[in-house]
């Protein structure tokens, strides 16, 4: 019996012995790397990170921020390094603010263990964008605008047919997007000009109301139609505004204008 005794605590002591050990050897692998987030030579925030600790990055607020710039994150590239041919590339080459920092998105460019990352904060005409053919906003706050995801989904499907029986290239329907704005109309038409690609905005109020209530400049709107929308059974007036001169946007304009849009939205509605 004593000797079963014995056996037990030599098994357990040396099971608890590789576990402190294996502990050690963790902690032996696991280097630390300090992270300094710099604006205009100071200190934003600092913090560490290693393989098994991420951070938060710090934000900056639009307050201090110039008119027509935008914060986009934080970079270790220098300005000569950033990618501003590509917006796909320049995307992989910055954390935007509030984002995790994870050790091995920063390894390559410490030096004595530290990494510097600098603040990205460019004019919003310089920043590299995705091409799109046409991208259309539309409203997500159904009990407004009368539209949710499940009809705009089907009136994409409508929409991508349209474009492929006008000739329009298989590169440039792929390119085709439709992107819900949920939330009041002072949040939204701000975001609208923080994303700066918008060509068409679909379910929102009257002129007026975007421009007053909202942030959209009057002389960005190149059109606008009044627009009635069925959604249970009430009719809701919304508008359709055009923001571009674009190709795609002048003909996605006129098929939202046509009779068969129309009466998608709208079974009793006269084009």
């Amino acid at each position: 019996m004593k000797i079963k005794r014995l056996i037990t605590l030599i098994v357990g002591s040396s099971c608890a012995l590789a576990f402190l050990s294996g502990c050690s050897i963790v902690k032996s692998l696991e280097e630390e790397l300090n992270v300094v987030f710099m604006n205009e030579g100071k200190i934003v925030e600092s913090g560490t990170v290693t393989q098994f600790k991420n951070i938060k990055s710090p934000t900056i607020s639009d307050a201090y921020v110039p008119t027509n710039y935008r914060f986009l994150g934080w970079t270790c590239y220098a300005e000569e390094e950033l990618d501003l041919q590509s917006a796909t590339h320049f995307k992989t080459q910055y954390i935007g603010g509030g984002r995790m920092v994870h050790y091995m998105d920063v390894k390559q460019f410490a030096e004595n263990k530290t990494v510097t990352m600098q603040a990205l904060i460019m004019n919003k005409d310089d920043i590299p964008k995705d091409y799109h053919y046409v991208v259309l906003a539309w409203y997500d706050k159904a009990a407004n605008s009368g539209v949710n995801q499940e009809k705009m989904d089907q009136y994409e499907v409508m929409v991508r047919n349209y474009l492929t029986n006008e000739g329009v290239s298989e590169e440039d329907i792929n390119s085709l997007v439709f992107r819900g704005y949920a939330g009041n109309v002072g949040p939204t038409t701000g975001q609208i000009l923080y994303d700066d690609d918008v060509d068409i905005m679909f379910g929102w109020g009257s002129v007026s109301n975007i421009t007053t209530t909202g942030s959209i400049p009057e002389e960005m709107i190149k059109q606008s139609e009044q627009y009635p929308i069925l959604y249970n059974g009430e009719i809701k007036n919304r508008y359709v505004h055009r923001l571009t001169e674009s190709e795609g946007s002048i003909k996605l304009m006129n098929y939202i204008m046509s009779e068969e849009s129309m009466k998608f939205f709208n079974p009793n509605a006269e084009a």
